[in-house]
């Protein structure tokens, strides 16, 4: 009896926090105001910015030889001397953010730069821009990080076949999708861009703990300490003082992205900050924010952020243990004041309401105990189903409409979503579901949930057309291991069409040194991929012999099977009926016709 009261009890105290929750999202007093650029946003979010975040260039001098770029571009760069020539610590977003760097850089130092560090993968792209085509140079990183960039271009994908809609989910995430004025104007201007990137790959990969002097500086590395991605590398510069790392970030860290990624474990990125606590050094470079100066001020920002982290972590295990869902503890769990108001803790990247369900899912998966939840109705029935009880289409309009009115946006969104499946070509649903994304968008302090908010109630007024996903380009493809892309060609297999085939097709690529062959064999359903044809236990039916660009275009949707077997320069060891046969129980995704959502026509 005392457990279930306790868990009774703990449920009351959730409810209580849940309505204070929701009161910014239902019904709650947010004030807005308007960005330079136009933008209408949440009033707190540049407030709260400006106090983390560089947005004036500055080259800040902490001591002797070491330097802090700031404010030139969405990631800083730390400068370390060293006897006759420099170390820098990231690199930028492109080959414009390293000569920015540069151009700095050589303002405070005739030295030239030797020895690039690489933070993580997300900042590798103006290395050629700052070695200038030295012809010695290091580049140091993670052991993971050459892998991370061909995989997925440092996006951090945990299942590279799906590396297609992370692409095109990121897109989605740094406001692609909303214009540089007026209203629906971001918070911030994107990282991603399409200028030429300068990516260079490390040349001395180290391990955590390892140490080495180079140029007359002496370094050590820790890489146990991930934060966004599994290639983060932090540095320890005894003799300096210093440290530069990815661990200490401008807001709350961001322990899910909503454009997927691997699973953010919380616990090595305490343990990091631990560490920075313990070295206790003078200085701290960080990848986004304010360098800080001064032992005590360096201890004192690690711990609060630290303690931010530790609260989630522990709070989520702790209402599991209670008895709480992942759905209850998205609303109930919120720092507490004191860490609240520590200015890196602040929540203008991603939302805490993001946070519990990712540990609940890694530890638990996604069933949170509520049997009713085992078998639910296919969503399509059930948004049928929620509109007739409503009392049909008019009635559920209505209904979003009174929650407009009542500024219940979070539910004015949930009701228009069961609408608009059930009536997604109707410009009026389309339009009172975009109406009620973009209010969510202009009242979040999230920079990351706005862009999906606008960018998706855009996208339903025909303003924009977001791709489901981004097919790789030819040059990802033939920077990749030959046999890569062949592999992934197994989660494309229509199980329809291939109910009664049972045959080993093979690609042999014919530029490549000794023209290695790389096979599929098709099953039933099921395409397994075959690394060395020649020792398979099954023979080889069809074997195309074909240049890897080819392929590699076929691949990316520039040329379909039939264009790719009719090629002068392509030859099959059969005829070229069966071996388009063949292709053709792959999915084939036109690069001209991407797959869309919200999309202005949609089949049903």
């Amino acid at each position: 009896m005392k457990k279930i009261l306790s868990i009774a009890v703990t449920s009351l105290v959730m409810c209580g926090t849940l309505q204070a929750q929701e009161d910014k999202y239902m019904g709650g007093q947010i004030e807005t105001t308007v960005l330079p650029n136009g933008g209408i946003v949440n009033q707190e979010a540049p407030k709260s910015i400006v106090k983390t975040m560089p947005h004036q260039p500055n080259v800040v001098k902490l001591a002797d030889g070491i330097w802090s770029i700031e404010g030139f571009a969405h990631v800083n760069c730390g400068v370390i001397e060293g006897e006759n020539s420099l170390i820098v610590y990231d690199t930028g977003n492109d080959i414009i953010d390293g000569k920015k760097f540069l151009d700095e850089i050589k303002k405070v130092s005739d030295k030239p730069v030797k020895t690039v560090i690489y933070s993580h993968a997300h900042y590798v792209w103006g290395t050629t821009s700052l070695l200038e085509n030295q012809q010695t140079y290091n580049i140091i990183g993670h052991a993971n990080l050459n892998k991370n960039i061909k995989e997925s271009k440092g996006l951090g994908s945990s299942i590279p076949e799906l590396a297609p809609v992370l692409t095109a989910r990121a897109y989605e995430q740094f406001d692609i999708y909303t214009p540089n004025e007026g209203d629906d104007a971001p918070l911030f201007s994107s990282p991603i861009g399409k200028n030429e990137k300068g990516f260079m790959p490390v040349t001395t990969p180290v391990e955590d703990g390892q140490e080495l002097t180079i140029d007359g500086v002496k370094m050590q590395f820790f890489t146990n300490y991930g934060s966004d991605t599994d290639d983060c590398l932090m540095v320890y510069f005894p003799e300096k003082e210093v440290i530069l790392n990815n661990l200490y970030w401008p807001f709350y860290s961001n322990q899910y992205t909503l454009r997927g990624s691997m699973y953010r474990n919380p616990l090595p990125w305490m343990e990091g900050l631990r560490k920075i606590r313990d070295l206790n050094p003078k200085y701290l470079i960080s990848t986004h924010t304010f360098a800080i100066s001064g032992k005590d001020k360096v201890v004192e920002a690690v711990t609060n952020y630290h303690d931010g982290l530790a609260f989630l972590y522990d709070q989520t295990l702790r209402q599991t243990l209670l008895g709480a869902t992942p759905e209850e503890m998205r609303h109930s769990i919120q720092l507490p004041q004191h860490l609240a108001e520590w200015p890196t803790n602040q929540l203008t990247y991603g939302e805490m309401s993001h946070y519990p369900q990712n540990i609940y899912n890694n530890a638990l998966g996604w069933y949170d105990g509520n049997a009713t939840k085992i078998n639910t109705v296919e969503p399509s029935v059930e948004a049928q189903k929620m509109v007739a009880g409503f009392g049909g289409k008019t009635k559920m309009m209505q209904n979003i409409a009174t929650a407009m009115e009542n500024k219940e946006y979070s539910w004015a969104t949930q009701l228009s979503d069961y609408l608009y499946k059930v009536y997604p070509n109707d410009q009026k649903v389309r339009q009172q579901k975009a109406d009620a994304l973009r209010k969510m968008g202009q009242i979040t302090e999230s920079s990351i949930s706005r862009s999906w908010y606008l960018g998706q109630a855009r996208a339903l007024e025909n303003k924009v057309m977001i791709p489901h996903m981004m097919l790789p380009e030819v040059d990802e493809v033939m920077d990749s291991e030959p046999g890569t892309y062949v592999n992934l060609m197994r989660v494309r297999i229509d199980p329809e069409k291939s109910e009664d085939t049972n045959e080993v097709i093979v690609f042999e690529f014919t530029d490549v040194e000794n023209s290695p062959q790389f096979g599929l064999h098709i099953r039933k359903g099921v395409a397994e991929y075959v690394e060395s044809p020649a020792t398979y236990y099954k023979e080889k039916n069809v074997v195309i012999k074909v240049p890897r660009a080819l392929f590699a275009n076929y691949y990316t949707g520039k040329i379909n099977a039939e264009k790719l077997l009719s090629n002068s320069k392509v030859s099959v060891n059969t005829n070229k009926t069966e071996a388009q046969w063949l292709l053709e129980q792959f999915d084939w995704f036109d690069a001209k016709s991407p797959i869309l959502k919200y999309n202005k026509v949609v089949s049903k």
